[in-house]
């Protein structure tokens, strides 16, 4: 006879059993056997708690893959092309790859660029951050792309960006450190 699947049965001392509730099926003649062949009861024990721990034909259950850690740095500086424009960006790097995402601000010419070397299927985004309020967001090309915008703005407002692995609430992120102005 064999338990019901999802329910354990389990055998007690005298040799009734009974069912509770678990994930995984047990064989009652296996228990029955364990029972009568008079082995101590810590080890029919051990031999339950196994069981109902998936020991004996169980599905197998992989850890989690680690998440993968970034690196990110970021810069800025005055530009020698934009009298009083300052020029940034910020990067971020996969530990232990060649994938990368970076956005870059050039005051001369207010150039927005958008490099893309994150394999995730997802295009990379550029959030920017011009004088106050809410920012714009820029998409770049996809994976393995790099994306040059022009933008105008007004001379002498304050720049920030972030660039993003995408637009998922679950993207990597640069810290949003690096300050330009236009």
């Amino acid at each position: 006879m064999k338990a019901v699947p999802g329910n354990l049965v389990v055998v007690n001392w005298s040799g009734s059993y009974r069912r509770a509730d678990l994930d995984r099926s047990v064989s009652v003649r296996l228990l029955g056997d364990v029972v009568r062949s008079g082995v101590r009861k810590s080890v029919l024990a051990a031999a339950i708690a196994a069981v109902s721990l998936g020991a004996f034909g169980g599905t197998a259950v992989a850890e989690p893959a680690a998440k993968a850690s970034w690196h990110s740095t970021y810069a800025s500086w005055e530009d020698p092309n934009d009298k009083g424009g300052v020029s940034i960006y910020e990067h971020a790097r996969k530990n232990g790859t060649d994938e990368y995402i970076m956005g870059q601000f050039l005051a001369y010419g207010e150039k927005l660029s958008i490099w893309d070397y994150h394999d995730n299927d997802r295009s990379a985004i550029v959030k920017v951050w011009v004088g106050g309020g809410d920012p714009a967001v820029y998409y770049g090309n996809g994976d393995g792309t790099r994306r040059n915008i022009d933008l105008s703005h007004d001379e002498g407002q304050r720049v920030m960006l972030q660039a993003c692995t995408s637009d998922s609430p679950n993207a990597k992120c640069t810290p949003k450190k690096a300050k330009g102005v236009s």
